[in-house]
């Protein structure tokens, strides 16, 4: 779809021009939040992506979430649009992978979907409805479906955008926790 694509491109643009001082600041806060919700507290297993560059940063939010003994998967991608979750102890689990990302060494073990309670994804942005624009992969959209924990996506507030195209395989996000808080959504479908 070609409005997403330009949408992608423009909030790309967009989050390059975000100061150093405002991501830090933000990322703080919104780690802050996170660990304030229920559904991170009542976690046991958590999934959660480990942040490139100038996404919100989740490295201090899974080693924080392993210092508290809860079980943290991250994601391992494989060729063909796949991602499996695979258990980490430590960040020294991870190296880079497919598309340079961080991921899980070869001596981490593949987690069955089942029993992961909650889900942290990336974006590029999100609306204020609940859409997520993700980076065009499809890869979170096949991954989501497989399971049945909670999803929360971490987005700065300055990146939320209100018209965020939908497509039907795209999927819903029911809790979208910025700098300024917790917002909940319901699926209106």
């Amino acid at each position: 779809m070609k409005e997403k694509q330009d949408l992608r491109k423009k909030m790309r643009e967009k989050r390059k021009s975000l100061s150093l001082d405002y991501c830090k600041r933000a990322d703080d806060r919104i780690r802050l939040f996170f660990k304030s919700t229920d559904s991170y507290r009542n976690s046991r297993f958590l999934f959660c992506y480990v942040s490139m560059e100038e996404e919100v940063d989740t490295r201090n939010l899974i080693a924080e979430a392993l210092q508290e003994g809860k079980r943290v998967a991250v994601p391992r991608c494989q060729k063909g649009g796949r991602m499996e979750a695979w258990e980490i102890e430590s960040l020294q689990d991870l190296e880079p992978g497919l598309f340079h990302i961080l991921e899980p060494k070869r001596n981490c073990k593949p987690v069955n979907l089942e029993s992961l309670d909650l889900c942290v994804i990336p974006c590029l942005s999100c609306s204020s409805q609940g859409v997520r624009l993700g980076y065009g992969g499809g890869y979170y959209d096949r991954f989501l479906p497989k399971t049945k924990a909670e999803r929360i996506v971490l987005c700065r507030e300055k990146l939320i955008c209100q018209n965020i195209p939908r497509e039907a395989h795209d999927c819903f996000i029911p809790m979208i926790i910025t700098e300024n808080g917790v917002n909940f959504y319901q699926n209106v479908e």
